[in-house]
Protein backbone atom coordinates (compact mmCIF):
# COMPACT_ATOMS: atom_id res chain seq x y z
CA UNK A 1 0.00 0.00 0.00
CA UNK A 2 1.12 3.21 -0.67
CA UNK A 3 1.99 5.89 1.65
CA UNK A 4 0.37 8.91 2.64
CA UNK A 5 1.27 11.96 1.56
CA UNK A 6 3.57 13.82 4.20
CA UNK A 7 1.29 16.66 5.96
CA UNK A 8 -1.34 14.56 6.33
CA UNK A 9 -2.55 14.28 9.62
CA UNK A 10 -0.41 12.36 12.15
CA UNK A 11 -3.25 10.16 13.89
CA UNK A 12 -4.78 9.38 10.67
CA UNK A 13 -1.26 7.97 9.62
CA UNK A 14 -1.08 6.49 12.80
CA UNK A 15 -4.00 4.39 12.54
CA UNK A 16 -2.76 3.37 8.55
CA UNK A 17 0.28 2.48 9.38
CA UNK A 18 -1.00 0.24 12.74
CA UNK A 19 -3.99 -1.27 9.86
CA UNK A 20 -1.84 -2.28 7.18
CA UNK A 21 0.74 -3.59 9.74
CA UNK A 22 -2.04 -5.48 11.45
CA UNK A 23 -3.23 -6.86 8.00
CA UNK A 24 -0.14 -8.16 6.96
CA UNK A 25 1.20 -9.92 10.15
CA UNK A 26 -2.61 -11.30 10.67
CA UNK A 27 -2.76 -12.28 6.27
CA UNK A 28 0.72 -14.02 6.80
CA UNK A 29 2.75 -11.41 4.52
CA UNK A 30 5.03 -10.89 7.48
CA UNK A 31 5.58 -14.68 9.02
CA UNK A 32 6.37 -15.62 12.34
CA UNK A 33 9.60 -14.58 13.78
CA UNK A 34 10.33 -11.90 10.95
CA UNK A 35 11.78 -8.52 11.46
CA UNK A 36 9.91 -5.42 11.17
CA UNK A 37 12.53 -2.70 9.95
CA UNK A 38 10.95 0.52 11.37
CA UNK A 39 12.87 3.13 8.97
CA UNK A 40 11.83 0.80 6.05
CA UNK A 41 8.08 1.34 7.59
CA UNK A 42 8.75 4.75 7.81
CA UNK A 43 9.86 5.48 4.38
CA UNK A 44 6.90 3.29 2.99
CA UNK A 45 4.55 5.03 4.11
CA UNK A 46 6.59 8.67 4.51
CA UNK A 47 6.04 8.32 8.55
CA UNK A 48 7.91 9.84 10.89
CA UNK A 49 10.09 7.55 13.07
CA UNK A 50 7.95 8.43 16.40
CA UNK A 51 4.35 7.76 13.89
CA UNK A 52 6.25 3.82 12.94
CA UNK A 53 7.34 3.78 16.77
CA UNK A 54 3.75 4.17 18.19
CA UNK A 55 2.02 2.03 15.73
CA UNK A 56 4.60 -0.83 16.64
CA UNK A 57 3.17 -0.42 20.18
CA UNK A 58 -0.34 -0.71 19.39
CA UNK A 59 0.40 -4.16 17.61
CA UNK A 60 2.57 -5.18 20.84
CA UNK A 61 0.09 -4.34 22.78
CA UNK A 62 -2.15 -6.47 21.03
CA UNK A 63 0.52 -9.08 21.39
CA UNK A 64 1.34 -9.22 17.40
CA UNK A 65 4.92 -8.10 17.58
CA UNK A 66 7.98 -8.16 20.67
CA UNK A 67 10.97 -5.71 20.27
CA UNK A 68 14.11 -7.19 22.19
CA UNK A 69 17.67 -6.05 22.22
CA UNK A 70 19.96 -6.37 19.25
CA UNK A 71 17.07 -9.14 17.44
CA UNK A 72 14.58 -5.81 16.90
CA UNK A 73 11.18 -6.00 16.42
CA UNK A 74 9.57 -9.49 15.31
CA UNK A 75 6.05 -10.96 14.62
CA UNK A 76 5.17 -13.45 17.11
CA UNK A 77 2.76 -16.92 16.41
CA UNK A 78 -0.92 -16.85 16.67
CA UNK A 79 -1.14 -18.13 20.04
CA UNK A 80 0.19 -14.93 21.83
CA UNK A 81 -1.52 -12.50 20.06
CA UNK A 82 -4.62 -10.93 21.96
CA UNK A 83 -7.19 -13.30 19.72
CA UNK A 84 -10.39 -11.43 21.34
CA UNK A 85 -9.06 -8.05 19.92
CA UNK A 86 -11.35 -6.51 17.81
CA UNK A 87 -8.73 -5.34 15.44
CA UNK A 88 -7.04 -8.74 15.32
CA UNK A 89 -10.49 -10.63 14.69
CA UNK A 90 -11.49 -7.81 11.99
CA UNK A 91 -7.28 -8.83 10.41
CA UNK A 92 -7.94 -12.28 10.39
CA UNK A 93 -11.33 -12.22 8.93
CA UNK A 94 -10.07 -10.21 5.83
CA UNK A 95 -7.10 -12.63 5.67
CA UNK A 96 -6.64 -16.24 3.96
CA UNK A 97 -7.13 -17.54 7.38
CA UNK A 98 -10.86 -16.25 7.52
CA UNK A 99 -12.18 -19.83 7.42
CA UNK A 100 -10.57 -20.74 10.64
CA UNK A 101 -11.19 -17.39 12.12
CA UNK A 102 -15.03 -18.11 11.56
CA UNK A 103 -15.28 -21.35 12.63
CA UNK A 104 -13.59 -19.99 15.77
CA UNK A 105 -15.37 -17.40 17.07
CA UNK A 106 -18.74 -19.81 15.67
CA UNK A 107 -17.59 -22.46 18.17
CA UNK A 108 -16.91 -19.81 20.72
CA UNK A 109 -20.83 -18.15 20.36
CA UNK A 110 -21.71 -21.76 20.60
CA UNK A 111 -20.24 -22.60 24.26
CA UNK A 112 -21.07 -18.60 25.50
CA UNK A 113 -24.14 -17.82 24.14
CA UNK A 114 -25.84 -21.46 24.73
CA UNK A 115 -25.30 -20.91 28.25
CA UNK A 116 -26.33 -17.34 28.37
CA UNK A 117 -29.61 -18.49 27.17
CA UNK A 118 -29.79 -21.12 29.96
CA UNK A 119 -28.89 -18.39 32.16
CA UNK A 120 -31.00 -16.10 31.49
CA UNK A 121 -34.09 -18.67 31.64
CA UNK A 122 -32.99 -20.35 34.49
CA UNK A 123 -32.98 -16.71 36.60
CA UNK A 124 -33.59 -13.60 34.57
CA UNK A 125 -32.12 -10.54 35.05
CA UNK A 126 -34.44 -7.70 35.29
CA UNK A 127 -35.13 -5.86 31.97
CA UNK A 128 -33.35 -8.48 30.25
CA UNK A 129 -36.60 -9.81 28.20
CA UNK A 130 -37.52 -6.20 27.58
CA UNK A 131 -34.46 -5.30 25.75
CA UNK A 132 -34.23 -8.74 23.81
CA UNK A 133 -37.60 -7.79 22.64
CA UNK A 134 -37.13 -4.58 21.52
CA UNK A 135 -34.00 -5.86 19.40
CA UNK A 136 -36.03 -8.18 18.06
CA UNK A 137 -38.60 -5.36 16.75
CA UNK A 138 -35.86 -3.36 15.73
CA UNK A 139 -34.74 -6.67 13.80
CA UNK A 140 -37.82 -7.11 11.97
CA UNK A 141 -38.16 -3.71 11.11
CA UNK A 142 -34.70 -4.03 9.09
CA UNK A 143 -36.07 -7.21 7.68
CA UNK A 144 -38.98 -5.60 6.32
CA UNK A 145 -37.28 -3.30 5.34
CA UNK A 146 -34.25 -5.37 3.92
CA UNK A 147 -31.67 -3.02 5.30
CA UNK A 148 -28.82 -5.10 6.31
CA UNK A 149 -26.93 -2.47 7.56
CA UNK A 150 -30.07 -1.59 10.16
CA UNK A 151 -30.22 -5.57 10.69
CA UNK A 152 -26.84 -6.06 12.20
CA UNK A 153 -27.21 -3.11 14.17
CA UNK A 154 -30.16 -4.68 16.07
CA UNK A 155 -28.73 -8.50 15.47
CA UNK A 156 -25.76 -6.88 17.30
CA UNK A 157 -27.91 -5.46 20.42
CA UNK A 158 -29.83 -8.83 20.52
CA UNK A 159 -27.11 -10.82 21.02
CA UNK A 160 -24.88 -7.98 23.60
CA UNK A 161 -28.32 -8.15 25.60
CA UNK A 162 -28.71 -12.09 25.93
CA UNK A 163 -24.73 -11.80 27.17
CA UNK A 164 -26.01 -9.31 29.72
CA UNK A 165 -29.14 -11.54 30.56
CA UNK A 166 -27.21 -14.34 31.35
CA UNK A 167 -26.16 -12.07 34.74
CA UNK A 168 -22.74 -13.03 34.35
CA UNK A 169 -20.47 -10.15 33.97
CA UNK A 170 -17.53 -11.74 32.50
CA UNK A 171 -19.70 -12.78 29.10
CA UNK A 172 -20.14 -9.67 28.46
CA UNK A 173 -16.22 -9.07 27.80
CA UNK A 174 -17.58 -11.44 25.02
CA UNK A 175 -19.98 -8.33 23.70
CA UNK A 176 -17.18 -7.14 21.43
CA UNK A 177 -15.43 -9.94 19.66
CA UNK A 178 -19.02 -11.32 18.97
CA UNK A 179 -20.04 -7.64 17.14
CA UNK A 180 -16.80 -7.32 15.09
CA UNK A 181 -18.09 -11.10 13.91
CA UNK A 182 -21.23 -10.12 13.22
CA UNK A 183 -20.44 -6.80 11.83
CA UNK A 184 -17.72 -8.94 9.42
CA UNK A 185 -20.68 -10.70 8.12
CA UNK A 186 -21.71 -7.39 5.73
CA UNK A 187 -18.39 -6.56 5.01
CA UNK A 188 -17.44 -10.18 3.66
CA UNK A 189 -20.74 -10.24 1.89
CA UNK A 190 -22.22 -13.00 3.90
CA UNK A 191 -25.32 -11.91 5.07
CA UNK A 192 -28.21 -13.03 2.31
CA UNK A 193 -29.36 -10.53 -0.47
CA UNK A 194 -32.76 -10.93 1.07
CA UNK A 195 -33.26 -11.10 4.45
CA UNK A 196 -35.99 -13.21 6.02
CA UNK A 197 -38.32 -12.98 8.42
CA UNK A 198 -37.95 -16.18 9.98
CA UNK A 199 -34.71 -14.86 11.00
CA UNK A 200 -36.51 -12.85 13.83
CA UNK A 201 -38.86 -15.69 14.80
CA UNK A 202 -35.90 -17.50 15.49
CA UNK A 203 -34.59 -14.69 17.85
CA UNK A 204 -38.03 -14.52 19.15
CA UNK A 205 -37.71 -18.46 20.08
CA UNK A 206 -35.19 -17.62 22.54
CA UNK A 207 -36.99 -14.73 23.96
CA UNK A 208 -39.94 -16.72 24.41
CA UNK A 209 -38.46 -20.01 26.24
CA UNK A 210 -36.41 -16.97 28.51
CA UNK A 211 -39.64 -15.98 29.35
CA UNK A 212 -41.07 -19.36 29.98
CA UNK A 213 -37.69 -19.97 32.31
CA UNK A 214 -37.79 -23.12 29.98
CA UNK A 215 -33.72 -23.03 29.73
CA UNK A 216 -33.63 -26.26 27.56
CA UNK A 217 -35.61 -24.74 25.11
CA UNK A 218 -33.74 -21.23 25.03
CA UNK A 219 -30.62 -23.02 24.81
CA UNK A 220 -31.90 -24.77 21.86
CA UNK A 221 -33.35 -21.48 20.20
CA UNK A 222 -29.94 -20.14 20.73
CA UNK A 223 -27.87 -23.20 19.06
CA UNK A 224 -30.21 -22.79 16.06
CA UNK A 225 -29.79 -19.12 15.60
CA UNK A 226 -25.71 -19.65 15.90
CA UNK A 227 -25.90 -22.53 13.57
CA UNK A 228 -27.82 -21.32 11.06
CA UNK A 229 -25.23 -17.96 11.11
CA UNK A 230 -22.54 -20.13 10.30
CA UNK A 231 -24.37 -22.49 7.73
CA UNK A 232 -24.77 -19.27 5.61
CA UNK A 233 -21.30 -17.85 5.80
CA UNK A 234 -19.74 -21.15 4.68
CA UNK A 235 -22.37 -21.45 1.99
CA UNK A 236 -21.17 -17.96 1.07
CA UNK A 237 -17.41 -18.40 1.50
CA UNK A 238 -17.46 -21.96 -0.55
CA UNK A 239 -19.45 -19.77 -3.73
Amino acid sequence: MAGQPQGGPVRGLHHLVVEELGRRIAGGSYATGEQIFPDAVAEEFQASRPVVREALRVLQAKGMVRPRPKVGTRVLPLPEWNVLDSDVIAWRLAGPGRSEQLRELTELRIAIELFAARLAAGDPVEGGVHDLSTACDAMERAVSANDRGAFTVADISFHGALLDASGNPLFRTFQVPFATYLEARVELGTLPSVLDLGVVEAHRDVVRAIESNDTHAAEQAARAIVERAASEIQAHLAD
